[in-house]
């Protein structure tokens, strides 16, 4: 078997995209809090308007790039669990046949 035949997962990038994404999370869903803080620093009601409207739509978007990186999370959590599973089940299958070799 070759080098290029075996799959190698770098589990310290899972689990550091893992955390990053729930940074990522966390900071979205906490931009809300400083919507009330700017509104009074635009002035004129004609800027403070338009200002309103692009942070509506920017709400929307931010929603929708919220949904995704939860879903983003959970595969990356879905796939680290399934890597650290399939490990187990390797390690144990190799112990159980070095075992029956021994025994034979």
């Amino acid at each position: 078997m070759g080098e290029h035949d075996r799959l190698v997962v770098d589990y310290t990038l899972l689990e550091s995209s893992k955390s990053n994404l729930r940074d990522i999370k966390k900071a979205l869903k906490g931009i809300d809090r400083h919507r009330a803080d700017i509104h009074d620093i635009w002035g004129h009601d004609s800027i403070a308007g338009k200002m309103d409207e692009f942070v509506t739509n920017w709400d929307n978007y931010r929603r929708e790039l919220l949904e995704n990186v939860e879903d983003l999370g959970k595969q990356v959590e879905t796939s680290l669990k399934s890597f650290e599973k399939l490990d187990l089940d390797l390690k144990n299958a190799n112990e159980k046949k070095r075992e029956q070799k021994r025994g034979n």
